[in-house]
């Protein structure tokens, strides 16, 4: 596979192997992120759900932390 340039670290990377999860936000992820801040994503998602005690069954809490994933991502909208 081709390079990507991450967009939240900038620099030129080997793409993940797949996308991390399905839907086109999984697509997305998988075409402009690295698979060394994604694993940082991960790492910080553990721990806004743990200090906001989030409840991944409730659609708001889901939503609250796709949000916050966009934004450490630099995704945008």
């Amino acid at each position: 596979m081709a390079a990507i340039t991450c967009t939240r670290c900038s620099q030129s990377k080997e793409p993940m192997d797949r996308p991390p999860f399905r839907g086109p936000l999984g697509q997305r992820i998988h075409e402009m992120i690295c698979g060394a801040c994604w694993a940082e994503w991960q790492g910080m998602q553990t721990r806004i759900i743990n200090e906001h005690r989030l409840s991944m069954g409730d659609p708001h809490a889901q939503q609250m932390l796709d949000e916050q994933m966009k934004k450490f991502l630099n995704l945008g909208e």
